[in-house]
């Protein structure tokens, strides 16, 4: 499934694989939109199917973009699969690990 990214009133939505063969194209969509963003960005995993790591790498990229522009980052409707990564590799301290 092609991925996309979509700004909403409220929140940044992610739309279909996360993979290592989709991830660029994705993270250049993603920081752009990131800069359009509030203060407060939301990132809604709701319309993501597959995963694997470089999800992982996608994300810990927005918290230190987020961390740099002093940016409250919050991720919602994290799939089951990218907790599961998260946990394997120890990064249970990330927004990623409810």
């Amino acid at each position: 499934m092609a991925s996309q990214v979509e700004i909403s009133a409220d929140a940044i939505l992610l739309k279909g694989d996360l993979l290592f063969s989709t991830i660029i194209a994705v993270r250049a969509a993603l920081e752009k939109a990131f800069d359009q963003a509030g203060q407060t960005v939301v990132i809604d995993f709701a319309g993501v199917g597959r995963v694997d790591s470089s999800a992982v790498s996608l994300w810990l990229c927005l918290e230190r973009k987020s961390r740099i522009l002093q940016r409250s980052l919050t991720a919602r409707n994290i799939p089951a699969e990218l907790r599961a990564i998260v946990r394997l590799v120890g990064l249970e301290d990330s927004a990623l690990h409810p």
